[in-house]
């Protein structure tokens, strides 16, 4: 007979498993320390289940079949309301009896209760990031939780109950103001997406309602057009112009980003074993994150620093070797004058380069050089806008560690704004 996802978790419960029934059967002596396992606070919910909550006795039945052991479980549908159950010893009636209520709370299970479940299994069981992870609980607490698609909140529903016709009112409900973006209502969506498939997979639900929803013509608030938002040559020549003569690493690491196809994770995990002076090549292969933890009472830990062996994306695409121009080559040997033994590249005040920093570093350079301030993402934008030349889109691509050259798109921009717009006009009126 084909065990069931319950009859494995009799054997093999987590803390979620352990903590969540704790809760909902009022077992207040469940803890974890030293003295006390995971095994015994186990134990401890089967006796409550055995002897307070099952109403029926467990009793020897050898007198009618050898051997055979019974008791009954309640049954609503049953003209008595209760069914008669029967197996071969002692130990595994008890253990039906057990798997029993269990697989009733289930049935039973809260979208708060799915949530907490499904998060830590994200942290855990899947490739999300610890920054997604937050993210994605964020969505939850912000926007899902608390919101009442009906009378009840959609954390308090029963999994069973969140149907399409729940979800299509509380998406409604969500945009009817045009206060969301689509691409944040789309994000919400994955989080339903996430936690359905989770329940799904589980046996917990069928079917993942979230697939019969149709979000695409909701009324979105309408997005900021962004595509002058990116240096411009004239802008990027003023930076780097003003940046030149300054050997704070900071400053270098800003100008070193202006010549390679580079995220600002991966140039702050640049060291000077990927540098290949003589090959005119830096080998791309790390990338530092700073992001939270989810820990086990679903509380994020402060930032904490971490070099990844894998880059965005975990595609092969992301490692990859980049030519160094002159003034890249220039840039890096100024930097070695300055740290010729750190572990990275840059490390300015003996650690490496943090995001935050380098964009308040940036604009602060902007602010300095009189143009108008762009993240350090928007130097990728540049980059890879300035390197496009109509037809080399696979190449820039490659460079830019894409997978696809559909994403490679979304990064072109107008860099030379005035003298595309009039080119536009060039050849209108009479020729």
């Amino acid at each position: 007979m084909k065990s069931t996802i319950k009859e494995k978790r009799a054997y093999h419960w987590d803390l979620s498993d352990l903590l969540k029934y704790a809760k909902i059967l009022g077992v207040s002596e469940v803890r974890l320390s030293d003295d006390y396992t995971m095994r015994e606070s186990k134990m401890i919910i089967e006796k409550r289940i055995l002897e307070e909550i099952h109403p029926y006795r467990i009793y020897d039945n050898s007198k009618v079949v050898p051997g055979q052991w019974a008791t009954y479980l309640p049954d609503p549908k049953s003209p008595r309301g209760r069914r008669f159950l029967r197996r071969n010893s002692y130990e595994k009636i008890c253990q039906a009896v057990i798997e029993f209520y269990l697989e009733q709370e289930d049935i039973n299970m809260t979208m708060q209760t799915l949530y907490e479940k499904w998060i830590i299994f994200r942290r855990d069981e899947t490739a999300a990031t610890p920054g997604t992870v937050r993210k994605d609980a964020s969505l939850w607490n912000t926007y899902i939780k608390d919101a009442k698609p009906d009378k009840i909140k959609m954390g308090d529903m029963k999994v069973t109950d969140v149907t399409a016709k729940v979800l299509y009112t509380f998406f409604r409900k969500l945009t009817k103001d045009r206060e969301y973006t689509k691409q944040m209502v789309t994000n919400i969506r994955s989080v339903f997406s996430g936690m359905f498939s989770y329940a799904v997979e589980n046996e917990i639900i069928e079917h993942n309602p979230i697939r019969d929803v149709d979000t695409k013509r909701l009324p979105f608030k309408p997005t900021q057009d962004k595509r002058d938002d990116v240096f411009t040559h004239e802008e990027a020549t003023m930076l780097l112009t003003y940046l030149e003569p300054s050997d704070d690493p900071y400053a270098l690491a800003i100008r070193l980003d202006f010549n390679l196809f580079i995220r600002i994770g991966e140039l702050a995990a640049l060291k000077w074993e990927n540098i290949d002076f003589e090959k005119k090549s830096v080998y791309i292969c790390h990338q530092i994150t700073y992001e939270p933890e989810l820990d086990d009472d679903l509380t994020f830990t402060d930032k904490k620093m971490v070099t990844e062996d894998y880059l965005k994306g975990c595609t092969s695409q992301g490692f990859r070797t980049e030519h160094l121009r002159e003034e890249a080559i220039e840039i890096l040997k100024r930097a070695r004058e300055i740290n010729p033994d750190g572990e990275f590249v840059f490390m300015p005040f003996g650690k490496p380069i943090i995001t935050t920093t380098f964009n308040k570093r940036l604009k602060k350079y902007c602010k300095a050089a009189g143009i108008p301030y762009h993240s350090s993402h928007k130097i990728r934008f540049y980059v890879c806008s300035t390197a496009y030349n109509g037809e080399n889109l696979t190449q820039v691509s490659r460079m830019m560690g894409h997978s696809q050259t559909s994403t490679t798109l979304h990064y072109l921009r107008d860099v030379n704004q005035e003298e595309a717009c009039a080119e536009v006009f060039s050849k209108l009126g009479n020729q």
